[in-house]
């Protein structure tokens, strides 16, 4: 299965941007994703730019915000702020086609070697990149990810742990913010659709699938806003079991491995 066919959404760039330096050898790419996601954007931008990792290629992906003025506000901000990256480049989708399209296109354009994964409702602490980075360099993963705080509607810690496939088959604790290499993303043939979410779980499944290890950085660096509009919250959750189902589908060896040959354990 290839990651590029010709049913998904094309992208127009609405901007970029590109310094004339030499491409730096610890450039990191960073794929932000938006639908109308106008409210937080700007904050999620800013937290970018204000990263300790200096070497950053921006690429903003707007999956046809139809809602608010998104597009302008990304814009405005990049022509304000793009002599801080790299490179910066926004790209709008034709049409509307999801998350895991929306993060293919961003992955398709990166130039760094990994690439960091946020939507656009989310924040990140100013070392979050360079803890992340210096974790997957020095220990040799494929990715890295760290825990989460969340925030705004409700506060409280993420429950990441230590990369286990045998518990990550049983259940997600690794949030999609995460620092991934960029070659990895192309041997799982990057992020697939699936309906009511779980996409980011199914990409994980994928990289046990394919023998890949990830590498946990016990910080808390990352922060995942809690609202009444993300996806999760309206799909994802109201659709647990069938999701479970669609999981088990997917990955029958992983399921096999782990589920299926562990007897039940009774009180």
């Amino acid at each position: 299965m290839s990651i590029t066919a010709p049913w998904m959404a094309t992208g127009q760039t609405a901007f970029t941007f590109r310094s004339r330096r030499k491409k730096p050898l610890d450039l990191v790419s960073v794929c932000v994703t938006n639908f109308n996601y106008g409210d937080y954007i700007t904050d999620a931008l800013d937290a970018i730019a204000a990263q300790t990792h200096a070497p950053l290629d921006l690429i903003v992906v707007d999956d046809h915000s139809d809602r608010d003025d998104s597009v302008a506000l990304i814009t405005a901000w990049m022509e304000e702020n793009h002599q801080r990256f790299w490179r910066c480049t926004l790209i709008v989708h034709t049409r509307n086609q999801g998350p895991s399209a929306a993060r293919n296109t961003a992955f398709r354009h990166a130039m760094g070697a990994f690439v960091f994964v946020i939507d656009a409702d989310n924040t990140i602490y100013p070392r979050a990149i360079a803890r992340l980075h210096e974790a997957a360099r020095d220990g040799g993963f494929d990715a890295t990810y760290c825990q989460l705080e969340y925030f705004d509607r409700e506060q409280r810690i993420g429950s990441a742990d230590i990369w286990d496939p045998a518990q990550m088959t049983r259940e997600n604790y690794v949030d999609v913010m995460a620092l991934i290499r960029r070659q990895a993303w192309a041997d799982v043939d990057g992020y697939s659709h699936i309906d009511q979410g779980w996409e980011d779980y199914d990409f994980w499944l994928k990289f046990i699938d394919h023998g890949f290890e990830a590498g946990y950085v016990p910080e808390i660096l990352c922060r995942y806003r809690m609202h009444g509009n993300s996806r999760t919250t309206n799909d994802a959750w109201a659709a647990h079991e069938s999701l479970r189902g669609i999981m088990a589908f997917r990955h029958p060896e992983l399921t096999a491995r782990y589920l299926l040959a562990t007897p039940d354990v009774k009180a």
